[in-house]
């Protein structure tokens, strides 16, 4: 099964004070109600595209008339409710539902047919490749390490990362900061999140999290350390808000350029994986999210592919 991924990250946008805003708001914005779509129809105008597929499995969504998606709240909140939008303005296809469960609840939901589109906001394991039809990367996140605005610490390595996420240190002034007690905010840690999972991956070089704070979503950390004055938390760069600083990693803050270079190191792909073989509307929505369009609604808070 050849690999069709897209490699580029292509454009970044730098401005990453982004406002905060609840999923139901997010949704609500973008003309869609609590749970149902409202779209409207529209001439079909998608480009064909290579799609990641698997060996033996059915087009089973083929001629479906709405969609639905399930799994990671970066995915869910921020590129969903305008994508879809979007989408049934072009095709008269709506969606249904869009879910923010989280990665691992989104991906169980595709492969057991309750949502047509799971959200994983990291990569796919070797075992999880083998269960899908298909999959695409639709985009990279970033993920910052946010701290309160007023700590004076700025930087970290990964290593000293790995140091306060397991609990081994515990206050600021090991760091030259000021003399004041970490508090390390998390999404629950067995919640299936995928930041949760990714930043494990990426930084911990999979030990255990020490103690911390779990809070229910990403949001929350991020509220939570903006009015902590000894908080720090990982979370996707699209949740940045004003009180909270993005600290500069292994020397590289989180910028376009530095994204793109490699220097800056904490990146994941975000990803839509489908039960079976996309085909019909469920396939004509994959090739939608590669086109400019959709790239550039991705692109204003994220890494497009394209």
């Amino acid at each position: 099964m050849a690999d069709s991924r897209r490699k580029s990250p292509g454009d970044w946008s730098a401005d990453w004070n982004l406002r905060n805003v609840v999923f139901g708001a997010a949704v609500a914005a973008a003309g869609i109600g609590p749970l149902i779509a409202n779209g409207t129809t529209g001439a079909a105008t998608l480009r064909e595209t290579a799609v990641k597929t698997g060996d033996e499995r059915s087009a089973g969504s083929a001629g479906a008339h709405t969609l639905s998606y399930e799994g990671a709240t970066t995915i869910g909140m921020n590129i969903m409710p305008k994508a879809t939008e979007l989408f049934a303005a072009q095709t008269g296809v709506t969606f249904s539902y869009i879910g923010g469960a989280g990665a691992d609840a989104g991906f169980k939901a595709a492969i057991e047919g309750r949502a047509t589109f799971g959200g994983v906001a990291r990569e796919l394991t070797v075992d999880e490749r083998a269960c899908v039809g298909g999959y695409e990367v639709i985009g990279y996140d970033v993920m910052g390490v946010f701290v309160n605005a007023e700590n004076s610490v700025k930087s970290f390595t990964r290593a000293q990362l790995k140091e306060i996420f397991t609990g081994r240190v515990t206050n600021w002034n090991q760091f030259e900061g000021p003399t004041r007690v970490m508090t390390v905010y998390s999404e629950k840690l067995s919640g299936g999140r995928a930041t949760v999972k990714a930043f494990k991956d990426m930084v911990l070089g999979g030990e255990k999290y020490g103690p911390l704070k779990e809070l229910e979503d990403a949001t929350d950390c991020i509220r939570d350390v903006a009015t902590d004055a000894g908080g720090i938390t990982a979370s996707s760069m699209s949740f940045a808000i004003p009180g909270v600083t993005a600290l500069s990693v292994d020397g590289a803050l989180p910028t376009r350029d530095a994204v793109q270079s490699g220097a800056y190191p904490l990146k994941r792909p975000l990803i839509l994986v489908t039960k079976d073989v996309p085909a019909g509307d469920t396939k004509a929505f994959l090739d939608f999210m590669l086109t400019s369009e959709a790239q550039a609604i991705i692109g204003k808070k994220f890494v497009p592919v394209k």
